[in-house]
């Protein structure tokens, strides 16, 4: 049997950190959606917020079957 081999702490992050731009862009487009359909179509935060919530959850669903 063969030793394991693990993998370095600089290893993981640089790993990690491969969709920090995603996660960027990701939270600037929910933030500007939430504060413009607030402010700008007077929705209740609310229910953009379970919006958001909904096709984040939906996402997450679909991606089982179409995978991501």
């Amino acid at each position: 049997m063969t030793e394991k081999r693990y993998l370095k702490w600089y290893n993981k992050v640089g790993y990690g950190s491969g969709d920090i731009a995603g996660n960027v862009v990701y939270a600037f487009l929910s933030s500007f959606v939430m504060i413009y359909l607030t402010n700008t179509v007077g929705l209740n935060p609310g229910i953009v917020g379970t919006l958001i919530a909904v096709s984040k959850l939906l996402d997450g669903v679909t991606d089982i079957f179409f995978g991501s």
